[in-house]
């Protein structure tokens, strides 16, 4: 009986111990890349507002299915089953809801700075994740920089050698 008491209470301490630490991690976590593409603004967000273009840069989305509502593409299925999809779209920003990563929740979008006819045009994209309380989902935001980095960096030189090829998208 007193072992399963001592057991009992060191689990309770040590649940109750990582929950303490998890809360002092970030409730939401951003990340973000950016590049200059030397090309039109215009070349760039139609890249960017149009998800039958993102074949074409975003990385993995050439095998992935569009989504189509009334005769246009709103987004694209996600292979766990999550649809990323165009919230808003302005001539700065472009804004994706559905991103999620296990039970996480986040959005992520683009910004468009600079005008294409004095420099380039730098683009950002960011990725924005909220955790509940739960210790579990705190410590997994530590890993989502590595896990999202790298594909973030792919994915803008793929668009910046897009938006830079010469080709008419218009």
């Amino acid at each position: 009986m007193r072992a399963i008491r001592f057991f009992l209470l060191s689990v309770l301490f040590l649940f109750v111990l990582l929950t303490g630490i998890g809360l002092f991690l970030p409730k939401q976590v951003t990340i973000s890349r950016a590049v200059d593409i030397q090309a039109s603004r215009a070349t760039i967000h139609a890249l960017l507002s149009d998800p039958s273009r993102w074949k074409f840069w975003f990385p993995g989305a050439d095998s992935l299915p569009l989504v189509v509502k009334e005769g246009r593409a709103i987004g694209i299925k996600t292979p766990n089953g999550n649809l990323l999809s165009i919230r808003a779209i302005t001539d700065t920003t472009v804004e994706i809801h559905g991103l999620q990563s296990a039970a996480v929740d986040g959005d992520m979008g683009f910004r468009l700075v600079g005008q294409a006819l004095e420099g380039p045009v730098t683009v950002q994209w960011y990725m924005n994740f909220q955790f509940d309380w739960y210790p579990w989902e705190r410590f997994s935001s530590l890993l989502l920089e590595n896990k999202f980095g790298l594909i973030m960096e792919q994915g803008l030189k793929q668009l910046q050698q897009q938006a830079q090829s010469g080709t008419d998208i218009n």
